[in-house]
Protein backbone atom coordinates (compact mmCIF):
# COMPACT_ATOMS: atom_id res chain seq x y z
CA UNK A 1 0.00 0.00 0.00
CA UNK A 2 2.78 2.37 0.93
CA UNK A 3 4.69 1.67 -2.26
CA UNK A 4 1.66 2.32 -4.45
CA UNK A 5 0.64 5.48 -2.67
CA UNK A 6 4.13 6.89 -2.85
CA UNK A 7 4.49 6.07 -6.53
CA UNK A 8 1.10 7.63 -7.16
CA UNK A 9 2.21 10.80 -5.44
CA UNK A 10 5.29 10.87 -7.65
CA UNK A 11 3.17 10.74 -10.79
CA UNK A 12 0.70 13.29 -9.45
CA UNK A 13 3.68 15.59 -8.98
CA UNK A 14 4.69 15.33 -12.61
CA UNK A 15 1.42 14.98 -14.50
CA UNK A 16 -0.88 17.21 -12.52
CA UNK A 17 1.47 20.23 -12.57
CA UNK A 18 2.41 20.22 -8.93
CA UNK A 19 5.85 20.89 -10.29
CA UNK A 20 7.39 22.72 -7.36
CA UNK A 21 10.49 21.29 -5.75
CA UNK A 22 8.94 21.58 -2.29
CA UNK A 23 6.41 18.94 -3.31
CA UNK A 24 9.21 16.70 -4.56
CA UNK A 25 10.83 17.03 -1.16
CA UNK A 26 7.57 16.00 0.49
CA UNK A 27 7.43 12.90 -1.70
CA UNK A 28 11.06 12.10 -0.91
CA UNK A 29 10.59 12.63 2.82
CA UNK A 30 7.48 10.46 2.77
CA UNK A 31 9.37 7.79 0.90
CA UNK A 32 12.19 7.74 3.40
CA UNK A 33 9.83 7.89 6.40
CA UNK A 34 7.47 5.20 5.13
CA UNK A 35 10.10 2.65 4.18
CA UNK A 36 11.11 0.42 7.02
CA UNK A 37 14.26 -0.41 5.10
CA UNK A 38 15.07 3.00 3.62
CA UNK A 39 17.34 3.12 0.57
CA UNK A 40 19.08 -0.19 0.15
CA UNK A 41 22.73 -0.26 1.17
CA UNK A 42 25.17 -0.08 -1.69
CA UNK A 43 27.61 -2.90 -2.17
CA UNK A 44 31.27 -2.03 -2.04
CA UNK A 45 31.36 -2.13 -5.85
CA UNK A 46 28.37 0.18 -6.12
CA UNK A 47 29.82 2.52 -3.51
CA UNK A 48 32.99 2.69 -5.57
CA UNK A 49 30.90 3.52 -8.62
CA UNK A 50 29.48 6.58 -6.91
CA UNK A 51 32.95 8.05 -6.79
CA UNK A 52 33.76 6.98 -10.31
CA UNK A 53 35.79 3.89 -9.37
CA UNK A 54 37.99 2.44 -6.67
CA UNK A 55 40.36 5.36 -6.87
CA UNK A 56 38.86 8.83 -6.28
CA UNK A 57 39.19 11.10 -9.28
CA UNK A 58 41.32 14.18 -8.94
CA UNK A 59 39.29 17.34 -8.69
CA UNK A 60 39.89 19.82 -11.50
CA UNK A 61 42.12 22.73 -10.69
CA UNK A 62 40.22 25.94 -9.88
CA UNK A 63 39.70 28.22 -12.88
CA UNK A 64 40.38 31.75 -11.68
CA UNK A 65 40.41 33.36 -15.13
CA UNK A 66 36.66 33.67 -15.49
CA UNK A 67 35.19 36.39 -13.27
CA UNK A 68 31.56 37.45 -13.15
CA UNK A 69 28.64 38.39 -10.92
CA UNK A 70 25.57 36.56 -12.22
CA UNK A 71 21.91 36.25 -11.24
CA UNK A 72 19.95 32.99 -11.59
CA UNK A 73 16.20 33.55 -11.91
CA UNK A 74 13.85 30.78 -10.74
CA UNK A 75 10.28 30.18 -9.62
CA UNK A 76 11.35 28.99 -6.25
CA UNK A 77 10.40 27.22 -3.13
CA UNK A 78 12.79 26.82 -0.24
CA UNK A 79 13.76 23.40 -1.59
CA UNK A 80 14.40 24.72 -5.11
CA UNK A 81 16.59 27.50 -3.76
CA UNK A 82 18.51 24.98 -1.67
CA UNK A 83 19.19 22.78 -4.70
CA UNK A 84 20.51 25.70 -6.73
CA UNK A 85 22.63 26.86 -3.81
CA UNK A 86 24.13 23.37 -3.59
CA UNK A 87 24.97 23.48 -7.29
CA UNK A 88 26.51 26.94 -6.89
CA UNK A 89 28.66 25.86 -3.92
CA UNK A 90 30.01 22.92 -5.91
CA UNK A 91 30.49 25.12 -8.98
CA UNK A 92 32.52 27.63 -6.96
CA UNK A 93 35.03 24.96 -6.04
CA UNK A 94 36.08 25.07 -9.70
CA UNK A 95 35.10 28.66 -10.54
CA UNK A 96 35.71 30.64 -7.35
CA UNK A 97 35.49 34.01 -9.12
CA UNK A 98 32.05 33.49 -10.66
CA UNK A 99 29.49 34.60 -8.09
CA UNK A 100 25.86 33.58 -8.66
CA UNK A 101 22.93 35.04 -6.76
CA UNK A 102 19.60 33.17 -6.80
CA UNK A 103 16.72 35.51 -7.55
CA UNK A 104 13.51 33.91 -6.35
CA UNK A 105 9.83 34.55 -7.05
CA UNK A 106 8.82 35.58 -3.55
CA UNK A 107 7.17 38.73 -4.86
CA UNK A 108 4.63 36.78 -6.96
CA UNK A 109 2.09 34.33 -5.61
CA UNK A 110 1.38 32.14 -8.63
CA UNK A 111 3.01 30.75 -11.76
CA UNK A 112 1.05 33.02 -14.10
CA UNK A 113 2.32 36.08 -12.24
CA UNK A 114 5.85 34.71 -12.34
CA UNK A 115 5.70 34.17 -16.11
CA UNK A 116 4.32 37.69 -16.65
CA UNK A 117 6.96 39.28 -14.45
CA UNK A 118 9.80 37.30 -16.02
CA UNK A 119 8.62 38.12 -19.54
CA UNK A 120 8.53 41.85 -18.79
CA UNK A 121 11.94 41.72 -17.14
CA UNK A 122 13.43 39.77 -20.04
CA UNK A 123 12.15 42.32 -22.52
CA UNK A 124 13.74 45.10 -20.48
CA UNK A 125 16.96 43.19 -19.83
CA UNK A 126 16.37 42.96 -16.07
CA UNK A 127 15.50 39.28 -15.58
CA UNK A 128 18.98 38.16 -14.65
CA UNK A 129 21.64 36.18 -16.50
CA UNK A 130 20.65 32.52 -16.10
CA UNK A 131 17.05 31.31 -16.19
CA UNK A 132 15.63 28.14 -14.70
CA UNK A 133 13.18 27.40 -17.53
CA UNK A 134 10.77 25.31 -15.45
CA UNK A 135 7.31 26.90 -15.86
CA UNK A 136 8.59 29.32 -18.51
CA UNK A 137 7.55 29.10 -22.21
CA UNK A 138 10.90 28.07 -23.68
CA UNK A 139 9.78 27.98 -27.32
CA UNK A 140 8.17 31.40 -27.15
CA UNK A 141 11.20 32.97 -25.49
CA UNK A 142 13.50 31.29 -28.00
CA UNK A 143 11.65 32.84 -30.94
CA UNK A 144 11.43 36.29 -29.35
CA UNK A 145 15.18 36.87 -29.09
CA UNK A 146 15.36 37.21 -25.29
CA UNK A 147 17.50 34.06 -24.90
CA UNK A 148 21.09 33.62 -26.03
CA UNK A 149 21.78 31.04 -28.72
CA UNK A 150 23.89 28.30 -27.10
CA UNK A 151 25.41 26.51 -30.11
CA UNK A 152 28.12 29.13 -30.58
CA UNK A 153 28.98 28.90 -26.86
CA UNK A 154 29.26 25.13 -27.14
CA UNK A 155 31.50 25.41 -30.20
CA UNK A 156 33.72 27.98 -28.50
CA UNK A 157 34.25 25.74 -25.47
CA UNK A 158 37.05 23.24 -26.24
CA UNK A 159 35.98 21.04 -23.32
CA UNK A 160 32.37 20.66 -24.43
CA UNK A 161 32.03 17.13 -25.86
CA UNK A 162 28.55 16.81 -27.35
CA UNK A 163 28.85 13.08 -27.96
CA UNK A 164 28.71 12.26 -24.23
CA UNK A 165 25.12 13.51 -23.98
CA UNK A 166 21.78 12.28 -25.27
CA UNK A 167 22.03 14.56 -28.29
CA UNK A 168 18.44 13.68 -29.26
CA UNK A 169 17.27 15.31 -26.02
CA UNK A 170 19.20 18.49 -26.91
CA UNK A 171 17.87 18.40 -30.49
CA UNK A 172 14.29 18.08 -29.28
CA UNK A 173 14.69 21.43 -27.51
CA UNK A 174 15.88 23.28 -30.62
CA UNK A 175 13.93 26.17 -32.07
CA UNK A 176 14.53 27.00 -35.72
CA UNK A 177 17.48 24.60 -35.65
CA UNK A 178 19.20 26.42 -32.78
CA UNK A 179 19.47 25.59 -29.09
CA UNK A 180 18.38 28.28 -26.62
CA UNK A 181 17.47 26.22 -23.54
CA UNK A 182 19.93 23.57 -22.32
CA UNK A 183 18.20 20.46 -20.93
CA UNK A 184 20.18 18.99 -18.05
CA UNK A 185 17.69 16.39 -16.80
CA UNK A 186 14.87 14.61 -18.62
CA UNK A 187 12.43 11.72 -18.36
CA UNK A 188 10.96 9.62 -21.18
CA UNK A 189 7.18 9.35 -20.94
CA UNK A 190 5.73 5.86 -20.98
CA UNK A 191 2.80 3.71 -19.93
CA UNK A 192 2.14 0.46 -18.17
CA UNK A 193 -0.94 -1.65 -18.82
CA UNK A 194 -2.86 -3.98 -16.58
CA UNK A 195 -1.08 -7.17 -17.58
CA UNK A 196 -4.08 -9.48 -17.38
CA UNK A 197 -6.08 -7.17 -19.62
CA UNK A 198 -3.16 -6.82 -22.05
CA UNK A 199 -2.74 -10.60 -22.21
CA UNK A 200 -6.46 -11.11 -22.74
CA UNK A 201 -6.26 -8.74 -25.71
CA UNK A 202 -3.00 -10.34 -26.94
CA UNK A 203 -1.20 -7.01 -26.75
CA UNK A 204 2.58 -7.08 -27.20
CA UNK A 205 4.74 -5.32 -24.63
CA UNK A 206 8.38 -4.94 -23.63
CA UNK A 207 10.47 -2.21 -22.04
CA UNK A 208 10.69 0.81 -24.31
CA UNK A 209 8.48 -0.66 -27.05
CA UNK A 210 6.67 2.26 -28.75
CA UNK A 211 2.91 2.44 -28.43
CA UNK A 212 0.81 5.22 -29.94
CA UNK A 213 -1.87 7.16 -28.08
CA UNK A 214 -4.52 5.83 -30.50
CA UNK A 215 -3.40 2.26 -29.76
CA UNK A 216 -3.73 2.89 -26.03
CA UNK A 217 -7.25 4.27 -26.52
CA UNK A 218 -8.22 1.27 -28.64
CA UNK A 219 -6.83 -1.23 -26.11
CA UNK A 220 -8.64 0.50 -23.25
CA UNK A 221 -11.92 0.45 -25.17
CA UNK A 222 -11.56 -3.28 -25.87
CA UNK A 223 -10.66 -3.92 -22.23
CA UNK A 224 -13.88 -2.20 -21.09
CA UNK A 225 -15.78 -4.73 -23.20
CA UNK A 226 -14.37 -7.56 -21.07
CA UNK A 227 -16.70 -8.39 -18.13
CA UNK A 228 -13.94 -8.14 -15.52
CA UNK A 229 -12.88 -4.69 -16.79
CA UNK A 230 -16.27 -3.24 -17.72
CA UNK A 231 -16.29 -0.78 -14.81
CA UNK A 232 -12.54 -0.09 -14.58
CA UNK A 233 -11.43 3.48 -15.47
CA UNK A 234 -8.91 3.85 -18.25
CA UNK A 235 -6.37 6.11 -16.53
CA UNK A 236 -4.93 5.98 -13.04
CA UNK A 237 -3.60 9.06 -11.23
CA UNK A 238 -4.84 11.58 -13.83
CA UNK A 239 -7.98 12.26 -15.87
CA UNK A 240 -8.52 12.52 -19.63
CA UNK A 241 -6.15 15.51 -19.77
CA UNK A 242 -3.33 12.98 -19.42
CA UNK A 243 -3.97 12.02 -23.04
CA UNK A 244 -3.96 15.68 -24.16
CA UNK A 245 -0.66 16.06 -22.30
CA UNK A 246 0.71 13.57 -24.84
CA UNK A 247 -1.25 13.91 -28.07
CA UNK A 248 -1.08 17.72 -28.40
CA UNK A 249 2.72 17.53 -28.33
CA UNK A 250 2.98 16.65 -32.03
CA UNK A 251 -0.10 18.52 -33.25
CA UNK A 252 1.16 22.00 -32.39
CA UNK A 253 4.38 23.30 -33.95
CA UNK A 254 5.57 26.55 -32.41
CA UNK A 255 8.48 26.85 -34.86
CA UNK A 256 6.21 26.82 -37.90
CA UNK A 257 3.28 28.44 -36.05
CA UNK A 258 0.92 25.67 -37.11
CA UNK A 259 -1.66 23.48 -35.38
CA UNK A 260 -3.56 20.40 -36.46
CA UNK A 261 -6.52 20.45 -34.10
CA UNK A 262 -9.45 20.67 -36.52
CA UNK A 263 -8.50 17.70 -38.70
CA UNK A 264 -10.52 14.50 -39.04
CA UNK A 265 -7.78 12.57 -37.23
CA UNK A 266 -7.94 14.87 -34.19
CA UNK A 267 -11.75 14.68 -34.11
CA UNK A 268 -11.39 10.89 -34.15
CA UNK A 269 -8.96 11.17 -31.24
CA UNK A 270 -11.44 13.31 -29.26
CA UNK A 271 -14.26 10.85 -29.96
CA UNK A 272 -12.20 7.82 -28.91
CA UNK A 273 -10.95 9.59 -25.78
CA UNK A 274 -14.44 10.57 -24.62
CA UNK A 275 -15.84 7.07 -25.14
CA UNK A 276 -13.69 5.66 -22.33
CA UNK A 277 -14.42 5.45 -18.61
CA UNK A 278 -12.60 7.82 -16.25
CA UNK A 279 -12.37 8.18 -12.50
CA UNK A 280 -14.62 10.85 -11.03
CA UNK A 281 -11.51 12.68 -9.92
CA UNK A 282 -7.76 12.31 -9.94
CA UNK A 283 -7.30 12.41 -6.19
CA UNK A 284 -4.83 9.90 -4.87
CA UNK A 285 -6.06 8.01 -1.84
CA UNK A 286 -7.05 4.69 -0.37
CA UNK A 287 -10.35 4.75 -2.21
CA UNK A 288 -8.50 4.27 -5.50
CA UNK A 289 -6.23 1.52 -4.28
CA UNK A 290 -6.82 -2.23 -4.69
CA UNK A 291 -8.63 -3.70 -1.70
CA UNK A 292 -5.52 -5.50 -0.51
CA UNK A 293 -3.34 -2.41 -0.96
CA UNK A 294 -0.99 -4.44 -3.12
CA UNK A 295 0.19 -2.92 -6.39
CA UNK A 296 1.10 -6.30 -7.75
CA UNK A 297 -2.40 -7.53 -7.11
CA UNK A 298 -3.62 -5.28 -9.92
CA UNK A 299 -3.89 -1.67 -11.02
CA UNK A 300 -6.88 0.48 -10.15
CA UNK A 301 -7.09 1.33 -13.88
CA UNK A 302 -6.29 -0.14 -17.29
CA UNK A 303 -3.53 2.37 -18.14
CA UNK A 304 -1.01 4.27 -16.05
CA UNK A 305 1.14 7.08 -17.41
CA UNK A 306 4.66 7.04 -15.98
CA UNK A 307 8.08 8.48 -16.59
CA UNK A 308 11.04 6.13 -16.94
CA UNK A 309 13.16 7.61 -14.21
CA UNK A 310 14.68 6.96 -10.83
CA UNK A 311 11.77 8.24 -8.72
CA UNK A 312 10.44 4.70 -8.43
CA UNK A 313 13.66 2.85 -9.30
CA UNK A 314 13.35 0.62 -6.26
CA UNK A 315 10.03 -0.69 -7.60
CA UNK A 316 10.93 -0.67 -11.28
CA UNK A 317 12.78 -3.96 -11.32
CA UNK A 318 10.18 -5.58 -9.08
CA UNK A 319 7.54 -4.78 -11.69
CA UNK A 320 9.43 -6.49 -14.51
CA UNK A 321 8.36 -9.88 -13.18
CA UNK A 322 4.99 -8.76 -11.86
CA UNK A 323 2.03 -10.92 -12.87
CA UNK A 324 -0.21 -7.84 -12.84
CA UNK A 325 1.54 -4.98 -14.67
CA UNK A 326 3.42 -4.85 -17.97
CA UNK A 327 6.90 -3.43 -18.44
CA UNK A 328 6.92 0.27 -19.28
CA UNK A 329 6.44 1.12 -22.95
CA UNK A 330 7.41 4.30 -24.79
CA UNK A 331 4.37 6.52 -25.36
CA UNK A 332 4.21 7.95 -28.88
CA UNK A 333 1.89 10.53 -30.38
CA UNK A 334 -0.08 9.47 -33.43
CA UNK A 335 2.26 11.67 -35.47
CA UNK A 336 5.17 9.51 -34.31
CA UNK A 337 6.70 11.76 -31.64
CA UNK A 338 8.52 9.82 -28.91
CA UNK A 339 7.75 11.83 -25.78
CA UNK A 340 9.88 13.16 -22.97
CA UNK A 341 9.78 15.92 -20.37
CA UNK A 342 12.83 17.99 -19.48
CA UNK A 343 14.31 20.51 -17.08
CA UNK A 344 16.50 23.16 -18.67
CA UNK A 345 18.56 26.30 -18.12
CA UNK A 346 18.97 29.25 -20.46
CA UNK A 347 21.17 32.34 -20.72
CA UNK A 348 19.45 35.70 -21.19
CA UNK A 349 20.54 37.53 -24.32
CA UNK A 350 21.18 40.58 -22.12
CA UNK A 351 23.78 38.67 -20.04
CA UNK A 352 27.09 40.55 -20.19
CA UNK A 353 29.29 37.50 -19.53
CA UNK A 354 27.78 34.64 -21.48
CA UNK A 355 30.95 32.56 -21.24
CA UNK A 356 30.73 32.54 -17.44
CA UNK A 357 26.99 31.79 -17.54
CA UNK A 358 27.59 28.92 -19.96
CA UNK A 359 30.26 27.52 -17.64
CA UNK A 360 27.53 27.09 -15.02
CA UNK A 361 25.16 25.45 -17.54
CA UNK A 362 27.87 22.98 -18.53
CA UNK A 363 28.70 22.29 -14.87
CA UNK A 364 25.07 21.40 -14.12
CA UNK A 365 24.88 19.30 -17.30
CA UNK A 366 27.94 17.28 -16.23
CA UNK A 367 27.02 17.02 -12.55
CA UNK A 368 27.40 13.59 -10.98
CA UNK A 369 24.92 14.30 -8.18
CA UNK A 370 22.71 11.43 -9.40
CA UNK A 371 25.42 8.96 -8.40
CA UNK A 372 24.39 9.75 -4.82
CA UNK A 373 21.39 7.52 -3.96
CA UNK A 374 19.65 10.35 -2.09
CA UNK A 375 19.77 12.63 -5.15
CA UNK A 376 18.84 9.63 -7.28
CA UNK A 377 15.48 9.43 -5.52
CA UNK A 378 14.91 13.10 -4.87
CA UNK A 379 13.98 14.18 -8.40
CA UNK A 380 11.91 12.50 -11.08
CA UNK A 381 14.40 13.12 -13.89
CA UNK A 382 17.49 11.41 -15.33
CA UNK A 383 20.77 13.11 -16.35
CA UNK A 384 21.11 14.25 -19.97
CA UNK A 385 24.75 13.25 -19.59
CA UNK A 386 24.50 9.72 -20.99
CA UNK A 387 27.54 8.37 -19.17
CA UNK A 388 26.32 9.65 -15.79
CA UNK A 389 22.84 8.23 -16.39
CA UNK A 390 24.15 4.76 -17.21
CA UNK A 391 26.45 4.77 -14.19
CA UNK A 392 23.59 5.97 -11.98
CA UNK A 393 21.35 3.12 -13.17
CA UNK A 394 24.16 0.66 -12.43
CA UNK A 395 24.42 2.10 -8.91
CA UNK A 396 20.73 1.82 -8.16
CA UNK A 397 19.59 -1.17 -10.24
CA UNK A 398 22.83 -3.13 -9.92
CA UNK A 399 25.33 -3.97 -12.64
CA UNK A 400 23.73 -7.39 -13.06
CA UNK A 401 20.74 -5.65 -14.68
CA UNK A 402 22.73 -4.77 -17.79
CA UNK A 403 20.05 -5.91 -20.25
CA UNK A 404 17.36 -3.76 -18.67
CA UNK A 405 19.71 -0.79 -18.30
CA UNK A 406 20.56 -1.14 -21.99
CA UNK A 407 16.86 -1.16 -22.91
CA UNK A 408 16.22 2.03 -20.91
CA UNK A 409 19.35 3.69 -22.32
CA UNK A 410 18.18 2.82 -25.86
CA UNK A 411 14.77 4.33 -25.12
CA UNK A 412 16.40 7.47 -23.71
CA UNK A 413 18.38 7.74 -26.94
CA UNK A 414 15.24 7.64 -29.08
CA UNK A 415 12.99 10.30 -27.53
CA UNK A 416 12.52 13.31 -29.79
CA UNK A 417 9.42 15.29 -28.79
CA UNK A 418 9.14 17.48 -25.69
CA UNK A 419 5.69 17.22 -24.14
CA UNK A 420 3.55 20.28 -24.79
CA UNK A 421 3.15 20.73 -21.05
CA UNK A 422 6.81 21.79 -20.93
CA UNK A 423 6.62 24.01 -24.00
CA UNK A 424 3.54 26.06 -23.15
CA UNK A 425 1.59 25.32 -19.99
CA UNK A 426 -0.48 28.45 -20.52
CA UNK A 427 -1.82 27.33 -23.88
CA UNK A 428 -2.31 23.75 -22.68
CA UNK A 429 -4.47 25.00 -19.81
CA UNK A 430 -6.62 27.03 -22.22
CA UNK A 431 -7.00 24.08 -24.60
CA UNK A 432 -7.94 21.78 -21.73
CA UNK A 433 -10.61 24.25 -20.61
CA UNK A 434 -12.22 23.97 -24.04
CA UNK A 435 -11.83 20.19 -24.03
CA UNK A 436 -13.44 20.05 -20.59
CA UNK A 437 -16.61 21.56 -22.05
CA UNK A 438 -16.62 18.80 -24.66
CA UNK A 439 -16.13 16.11 -22.02
CA UNK A 440 -19.13 17.57 -20.14
CA UNK A 441 -21.31 17.40 -23.28
CA UNK A 442 -21.37 21.17 -23.74
CA UNK A 443 -19.65 20.97 -27.13
CA UNK A 444 -19.60 18.47 -29.97
CA UNK A 445 -16.29 16.95 -31.04
CA UNK A 446 -16.30 19.15 -34.13
CA UNK A 447 -17.01 22.32 -32.12
CA UNK A 448 -14.33 21.42 -29.62
CA UNK A 449 -11.75 20.80 -32.34
CA UNK A 450 -12.57 24.09 -34.06
CA UNK A 451 -12.37 26.13 -30.85
CA UNK A 452 -9.10 24.47 -29.85
CA UNK A 453 -7.66 25.21 -33.31
CA UNK A 454 -8.74 28.86 -33.08
CA UNK A 455 -7.22 29.22 -29.61
CA UNK A 456 -3.92 27.69 -30.74
CA UNK A 457 -3.88 29.92 -33.86
CA UNK A 458 -4.32 33.08 -31.75
CA UNK A 459 -1.62 32.02 -29.27
CA UNK A 460 0.91 31.08 -31.96
CA UNK A 461 0.56 34.47 -33.64
CA UNK A 462 0.67 36.67 -30.56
Amino acid sequence: MKKLLLMALCMLLLLCAAGCQSEQDKVYDALMASSSEGPRELSSQEAAATSGGAEPEEKPQPDTKLEADLVLCTYTSDATAEIWQDYIREFNETYPNIHIEVKDSEAVSDVSGYITRTTVELMSGEAGDILDMEWLPAQRYSMSGVLAELDSLMEADPDFAGDKYYTNVLDGMRCGGKLYAMPYEFAPVGIRLDKKAADSLEAEYETGKPIKVSEVLALAALANELPEYAELPVLGYCLWDGFNFAELSSRINENEKTADLDSDSFIQYLTAMKALRYSENAQIGASLMPDDGNLFGGFCSIVNLWTANQMFAGNYLDMLDSPSVTPMMALETDEGGRLYTAKSLAVASSCKNKEAAFAFLKFVLDSERKLDPENYLRTAFAPVNRDVNKRAMEVYYGKDQGEEIQAIDKWCGEVDTVVFYDRSRELLEKLNEICSQYMRDLLTAEECARQMQDMAFIYLRE
